[in-house]
């Protein structure tokens, strides 16, 4: 109630002071107030004149009211600073034209917290990450300049983003009406004469197409943006209802082209463009600059557009982008979209220095097929090994290879992960490759003396024998008895062959004894003789022995057949294939004549 008091009271008391400016004014904003409203104490008299000018002096420039407010906690009283922005600005009677436009700067001393509020059109002159920005650099001020600095930097920080701005089409979500000529509204008018130049305050989460809810939006823009700081890399989002006869392809590179995207003279970046058009559904990723290029290859587009089309089909748009943002981050970290949380960061691999760690786990089940208790006994078992053979003995099971091969997988997880003994990483490892619902596969990882009796047929024996069973889901057996079979091939050389190849050959051999006995069979056939024609069918019946009665028609059961019609990969460009392969381009370039490279899938 305080708080309500004194704004009465200053309200009247700047009104009979200021109200004859206002009796000659014709314009369309009301000058009866100062814009620089103090309630901190923080202002000098020459302090608050000064920036009551230079607001007055924006909004003449821009059309657009600008009013800050100093404010504490006890002034406050518990009230939000949108909430006492809207009765000051309201009170007051600011703003510019017909629909009050103006921006509010509100400014906490005590809590060194800032708000910018928005009024009338003014949220249409700015883009909103403006504010984040802007809201979080002008308290940085006050240690320094005082409040006035504060004030300050927030008006001039405004003013420089409008006078850079001018005239420029703002992004937001709320999709505004086609040009005359059928194209967006932020296609430039001469395509040719555009100039390139970047926003970092542009939305990077554009959802025309209304897919997302306000929750995802806000958790796309905040993750885009720690990325953008994190790696110096551009990631958009741009959602529609059509893509303008573009093609999703060129209107990915047109969006991610003229609205000022990209980091670096390269504009380095990727820009999801998804199309909800009813007749042209899909996605395009459009990729710019010669490293993002040169990382987004066919290999890794599939991949990537894989996991994006489970989720598209799905209906679920907004996990769907989250985990293909989640997805473009690891390509640009580490080399490769779907890499293990063990694989170093490509800058780290690039430096990497082999190393031994004798800590590490020597039984590592990713998978989580195995209890503790078989865990403690492989390791036993494991340990048992490595003394009596002097080299290192690991197992490793796991969900999923990623984006490597499994071969890759095997070798890279031994090498990364410190694995082998002495200068030559002596040592033997088994990695069991094991999704739920999907079938086992194995690889064998040796080197130096791991490898002085794993011969091509020893190798394939022990994968062979690993494989018969966990195939019956016998984990804990599979791995324990790759572990005998191994301290078996050590010892002596060569691995036993397996159960299922005795009964193979046993099989083999009982078939090659049926064809020799078919053989016999039609040569003593050849040797029979045939019996007498007749001349009709009624000559072979033995008359009273047969007998023909009708019992009826009954109809016993049906066949379904299906067709199979294979989803073929089209050859035209912007994202038209369907679920089997995406369409990719290696180069192409949208209007702005750029070039860049993407791949997408219609859903």
């Amino acid at each position: 109630m305080k708080t309500f008091i004194r704004l009465f009271c200053l309200l009247l008391a700047l009104s009979l002071v200021l109200a004859p400016l206002a009796a000659f004014a014709d314009d369309p904003w009301d000058e009866s107030y100062y814009r620089a409203i103090d309630l901190s104490d923080g202002l000098s008299d020459e302090e608050r004149a000064d920036l009551d000018l230079f607001c007055i002096e924006i909004m003449k420039a821009h059309e657009a009211d600008v009013v800050l407010l100093t404010i504490t906690q006890e002034e406050l009283a518990g009230a939000e600073l949108s909430y006492v922005a809207k009765e000051y600005y309201n009170g007051c009677n600011f703003g510019y034209g017909d629909d009050k436009t103006g921006f509010m700067f509100v400014y906490d001393r005590d809590g060194k917290t800032a708000e910018f509020i928005c009024f009338g059109g003014a949220d249409k002159l700015v883009e909103s990450s403006f504010f984040d920005f802007a809201e979080e650099a002008a308290p940085g001020y006050e240690d320094e300049y005082g409040t006035y600095g504060v004030m300050y930097s927030a008006a001039k920080l405004l003013s420089s983003y409008l006078d850079e701005h001018a005239g420029d089409v703002i992004l937001t979500n709320e999709p505004p009406q086609a040009r005359a000529d059928g194209k967006p509204v932020w296609f430039p008018e001469d395509p040719d004469s555009f100039e390139f130049f970047s926003d970092p305050f542009a939305p990077r989460v554009v959802d025309w197409a209304d897919i997302f809810s306000e929750s995802e939006e806000a958790a796309m823009e905040e993750r885009l943006g720690e990325i953008r700081n994190e790696i110096g890399r551009d990631i958009v989002i741009y959602t529609d209802k059509t893509d303008y006869g573009f093609g999703h392809d060129v209107c990915a590179a047109d969006f991610y082209d003229f609205n000022g995207y990209g980091v670096g003279p390269d504009r380095e970046g990727v820009c999801l463009y998804v199309c909800m058009d009813p007749d042209n559904r899909g996605w395009w990723a459009c990729c710019t600059g010669p490293e993002t290029m040169g990382l987004y290859t066919e290999e890794y587009a599939n991949q990537i557009d894989d996991a994006l089309y489970e989720y598209m089909v799905g209906g679920f748009y907004g996990e769907g982008v989250m985990d293909w943002i989640g997805n473009i981050r690891t390509l640009y970290v580490k080399g490769m979209p779907f890499a293990p949380d063990w694989y170093p960061d490509s800058e780290k691999a690039a430096s990497f220095e082999r190393f031994h760690d004798a800590d590490a786990p020597r039984i590592v089940d990713g998978s989580g097929i195995l209890t503790a208790d078989e865990i403690a006994s492989l390791e036993q078992q494991a340990r048992a090994l490595s003394e009596k053979y002097g080299l290192d003995v690991v197992i490793n099971t796991t969900n999923d290879k990623g984006s490597l091969s499994y071969s890759e997988y095997s070798d890279k997880f031994y090498y990364y992960n410190g694995y082998g003994y002495g200068d030559d990483y002596d040592g033997i490892m088994l990695t069991l490759f094991k999704k739920p619902w999907y079938t086992p596969s194995a690889r064998i990882t040796a080197e130096g003396k791991g490898l002085e009796k794993l011969s091509d047929v020893n190798r394939q024996r022990l994968i062979d024998k690993t494989i018969d069973a966990a195939e019956d889901d016998r984990f804990y057996d599979a791995l324990s008895g790759w572990l005998d079979q191994t301290d078996h091939m050590l010892k002596t050389g060569r691995v036993p062959q397996t159960i299922t190849h005795w009964i193979g050959s046993l099989l083999g051999g009982s078939f090659l004894g049926s064809i020799f006995a078919a053989v016999g069979l039609g040569r003593a056939k050849s040797k029979m003789k045939a019996p007498a024609t007749k001349m009709t069918a009624s000559d072979y019946l033995v008359p009273g022995g047969l007998s023909v009665e009708d019992a009826g028609t009954q109809f016993l059961n049906t066949t379904t057949s299906k067709t199979y019609s294979p989803v073929t990969k089209s050859s035209g460009g912007g994202g038209s294939s369907g679920g089997g392969r995406s369409s990719y381009s290696h180069s192409y370039s949208g209007h702005s004549s750029s070039s860049h490279s993407g791949s997408g899938r219609r859903f």
